[in-house]
């Protein structure tokens, strides 16, 4: 796929690439980790405050003559365009891993942590092992110690954070982990725990217990959600059950805690059983939640799970899709289909844009070996019509099991994705999209007048805020604050800045609870963003 150039317009999303009919381009694909010795899988993504990337995947390979699972964290400072490597642990099982989640707490750079947790297997073949949770500090660029072990047969693990819109009784922020367990593997008696911590991963201080089933607990998947008249904050759960650890389709189940992040969980609902069709077809879940200082238009916020489902007369995967807007107080969920045509549309990953408030999802098309990329807005009126943003975003359709995962870019506002590409030599490769290819994308246009890009960070803003403007040439920037009725309140910069990217960091704490306009003025072009300060 060539990228263009990006281009001033009046599209929603401001300053990307457009094709005909107002399609938002992405990039080149971006290989994270160029080593065809390992094979790449389990890829997992996320974002930090100051919009710095991470991604993390796991290869089997060997140490002393001895096969291991290896778990590796690569880490971008420029939007995804060049990767280093943070992380290469070796786990202390010898046997393939089950699951693999990454997560980061942090409102500064100070007590910004990333979380790995992964289920190596206990014996070749089987789905569950010990569960681990480890910690890096970005601060002093180390290790601290494991903050969570699990050692009675563990199957699946999901981790979520709520650093952009805290919990009200965290501090600083909340870190919540999902995980399955079998007490006794082949006996029916799985249970689905959540542990949470309090204090931003510091130490797991929440324990509940989510669910018990004589069937077996398989993949899970966790999120947190909050609106202006809930914000307490919750953390909502989605989870699939099988009747035998062999069988390939179930059942799939959400519940979430209430009233709080660390209180305990309502009572579970079968989603799939809203759909005659889905019921015991289902598998595969993922789920994103609304999370902001506002209300969506039934005064509460919006829970969405997707699900796997799969069709025996057609012989295919189709993605089913349940919406509840009322998620905090009632189980009236509606289903709606994600399927524009008959291919076969299978794992779903879904994630909530807070500068937007849109849900964002990829998943994979094996009919065309496509990766889509598609939104919604978060009211989901017409809930079965999603905005194509790219119908296959993949440059190669080198894919057997892709697993795409979107996750927020902080620093860019929108989407960013990561798979798990088919090599020439059967290993997986990690690989990174993004819509916003004026940074992955090739440039067509010559004129280095034409564009410039500019951003701020965490927006909303508590009260460091991160200024990020890219400029094309040497250039005179001013930089101005404006109230909403358009009277200047504060002058950012007013000099000369040479050609490249520029970080200022600014102190708001002066500034009252409320929403501004910040205008970045060049010779030649004007730009704005709004900004959002929450406290």
């Amino acid at each position: 796929m060539e990228g263009i150039k990006s281009q001033t317009n009046n599209y929603y999303i401001h300053g990307l690439p457009l094709k005909s009919g107002n399609s938002v381009l992405f990039g080149k694909d971006i290989i994270i980790n160029n080593d065809s010795t390992q094979n790449q899988q389990l890829v997992a993504t996320c974002s930090a405050f100051n919009g710095w990337l991470y991604v993390a995947y796991t290869y089997y390979g060997t140490y002393l003559g001895d096969h291991y699972p290896f778990f590796v964290v690569m880490k971008s400072t420029d939007n995804g365009i060049t990767w280093t490597q943070l992380i290469s642990n070796m786990s202390p099982f010898p046997y393939p891993c089950t699951s693999l989640d990454i997560a980061v707490t942090g409102h500064d750079f100070s007590n910004l942590k990333l979380f790995l947790a992964f289920v190596p297997s206990a014996s070749p073949g089987l789905n569950y092992g010990n569960l681990y949770i480890w910690q890096y500090n970005e601060e002093t660029g180390a290790y601290e110690e494991s903050l969570f072990e699990d050692h009675q047969y563990c199957g699946y693990v999901s981790l979520s954070t709520d650093f952009n819109f805290p919990a009200t009784n965290s501090n600083p922020q909340s870190l919540g982990v999902l995980y399955s367990r079998n007490f006794a593997f082949g006996a029916g008696a799985d249970s689905l725990i959540f542990k949470s911590s309090s204090n931003g991963g510091v130490s797991i201080d929440g324990w509940k217990g989510v669910a018990k089933s004589v069937n077996h607990i398989h993949k899970v998947a966790l999120t947190f959600g909050r609106s202006a008249s809930y914000n307490a904050g919750r953390y909502f759960a989605a989870w699939e059950e099988k009747t035998n650890w062999t069988s390939n389709l179930g059942h799939i189940y959400t519940a979430h805690t209430e009233p709080y992040f660390n209180s305990s969980f309502t009572k579970p609902v079968k989603l799939d059983s809203i759909d005659a069709t889905a019921l015991g077809n289902a598998k595969n879940p993922t789920i994103a939640c609304q999370y902001n200082n506002i209300n969506n238009d039934s005064s509460n916020l919006t829970e969405i799970v997707l699900f796997d489902k799969y069709i025996p007369s057609q012989n295919r995967y189709e993605i089913e899709g349940l919406c509840n807007k009322q998620a905090t107080n009632s189980n009236h969920f509606t289903t709606f289909s994600l399927n524009l045509s008959n291919d076969s549309r299978q794992q779903p990953s879904i994630s909530f844009n807070t500068f937007d408030s849109s849900f964002m999802v990829t998943y994979y098309d094996s009919t065309t070996n496509k990766l889509p990329f598609i939104r919604h807005n978060f009211n989901m009126i017409n809930a079965d019509s999603w905005q194509i943003v790219n119908s296959g975003y993949n440059d190669s359709s080198s894919l057997v099991a892709p697993y795409p995962k979107v996750a927020l870019s902080m620093s860019q506002q929108k989407g960013a994705c990561v798979w798990s590409l088919e090599g020439d030599n059967g290993n997986g490769i990690a690989m990174f999209d993004a819509p916003y290819s004026d940074y992955t994308g090739i440039w067509e246009n010559n004129d280095i007048n034409s564009s410039i890009v500019f951003h701020a960070f965490p927006n909303p803003c508590n009260t460091l805020l991160t200024l990020d403007f890219e400029l094309l040439r040497p250039s005179q920037v001013t930089i101005i604050i404006y109230d909403l009725i358009g009277n200047p309140i504060g002058i950012i910069t007013d000099k000369s800045y040479s050609k490249g990217r520029h970080l200022l960091n600014q102190n708001f704490s002066k500034f009252a609870c409320g929403s501004y306009i910040i205008i970045l003025k060049t010779e030649d072009l004007i730009e704005t963003c709004k900004l959002l300060i929450v406290r």
